[in-house]
């Protein structure tokens, strides 16, 4: 029951977008249902596990929380404090207390991406509204997920089957090689220019990891990343003149013929430019201490805001300078290990070690760049993609959390 309660949990973190779909706390109730009672269950017959270092970055993170809380009172922050307070504690269990299979864990990513594509494949048919342009720029989403979410779900996909197609049997090629043609067909739907940009950038980290798990075998090492970067390469030229009139291949244009970064940010997204300036105003002003949960916005020519779409600069002038050290950490401190997990990899990895190890690797990557492009969440649905890779790259190799 443990583990169908669990992976569940973990399905239905994915569907982002039932909370409007279906229940705006769906995801809060399905943690309270399937995943606090064995969590409860772990802590009181396990006790808890000591974690300093994972202990050190919370903690400096909800004290730069606190110290905004005390600047300036707020409701609204007290909510969210608690919300980050059950999302830590989720990551912890899931580093500390995990008994499932990481296999299995990671399978439930390619079951979002399977019903995902069905969902798309019957709303583009027009057979029934399960899917459909969402967006005035012509971007699908379904009644799961929308856009903006659904393309975290083609991002892991990806990275976990064309890892697959790395180093599992051929026999699991095939099967790989399906899911890894849905996961770009759901990263085209959902037509994210971020999403796109950060696979084609994170692409380039497979055959480095390729190189560094087979480097005592000369063919595998050399060989085998140099015709995968050929074939990339020959792939992004056939599809280039295809991609000049998309969104990412507009905003291309338009950067290269700019003339300067900020005139090319300020054509490319006028309303991301100016959220941009406002923050980092903000944050001039007061760089210490913060002003609370969602207070850093943008504003623009007609009085409306936004809030700030830029985790780390919206996070420094919400939480102020501990907060944005702490989510900084949090995002990126896993990278320092990265040198051990290799060689580990290489001496007692087996082939679906490879594959865990280094697709959670590629999707948080994806996650900490994302963060320079939109704006945090306190919601667990979008926190799952950081939690399952992060719990799975250090527990899955007990890494020492000292």
């Amino acid at each position: 029951m443990r583990k169908a309660f669990i992976l569940l949990f973990i399905l239905l973190a994915l569907f982002a977008d039932l909370k409007v779909t279906l229940f705006p706390y769906i995801h809060w109730v399905a943690w309270i249902i399937l995943i606090a009672p064995f969590m409860l269950k772990d802590f009181f017959k396990k006790g808890l596990i000591f974690s300093p270092f994972l202990g050190i970055i919370f903690t400096v993170f909800l004290l730069g929380c606190f110290l905004s809380l005390i600047n300036i009172p707020s409701y609204e922050t007290i909510v969210q404090i608690i919300k980050f307070i059950t999302i830590f504690i989720t990551l912890y269990y899931f580093v500390h207390y995990n008994t499932l299979n990481w296999k299995d864990i990671f399978n439930i990513f390619n079951l979002a991406v399977i019903v995902n594509s069905l969902l798309l494949i019957v709303g583009s048919l027009g057979i029934y509204p399960l899917a459909q342009i969402l967006t005035s720029d012509g971007r699908w989403g379904t009644l799961l997920a929308f856009p903006g979410s659904l393309v975290k779900i083609g991002a892991c996909g990806f990275y976990l089957n064309i890892t697959a197609m790395l180093y599992l049997k051929i026999s699991n090629k095939i099967r790989s090689s399906i899911l890894l043609i849905l996961s770009i067909f759901i990263v085209y739907m959902d037509g994210s220019r971020t999403g796109m940009l950060l696979i084609f950038i994170t692409t380039f980290c497979i055959p480095i990891f390729y190189f560094l798990v087979n480097k005592k075998n000369k063919i595998k090492s050399v060989v085998i990343p140099f015709v995968g970067c050929f074939v990339f390469v020959i792939t992004l030229m056939i599809m280039l003149p295809f991609m000049v009139n998309s969104r990412i291949g507009s905003s291309a244009l338009k950067l290269i013929n700019a003339g300067s970064l900020a005139n090319g940010l300020d054509m490319i997204d006028p309303a991301r430019y100016m959220m941009l300036l406002s923050a980092l105003e903000k944050i001039s002003a007061n760089p210490f201490i913060g002003t609370g949960s969602f207070t850093t916005v943008g504003v623009y020519a007609d009085n409306s805001s936004m809030v700030v779409h830029n985790t780390y600069l919206q996070i420094w002038g919400d939480y102020g300078i501990l907060g944005l050290l702490g989510i900084v950490s949090i995002y990126f401190i896993w990278l320092f290990s990265i040198p051990n997990i290799m060689k580990r990899i290489q001496i007692e990895g087996s082939t679906m070690d490879c594959v865990i190890i280094c697709s959670s690797i590629l999707m948080l990557c994806y996650v900490g760049l994302n963060g320079f492009f939109h704006p945090y969440s306190t919601e667990l649905s979008e926190w799952i993609i950081l939690i399952i890779p992060l719990a799975a790259y250090y527990h899955f190799y007990r890494k020492p959390i000292v």
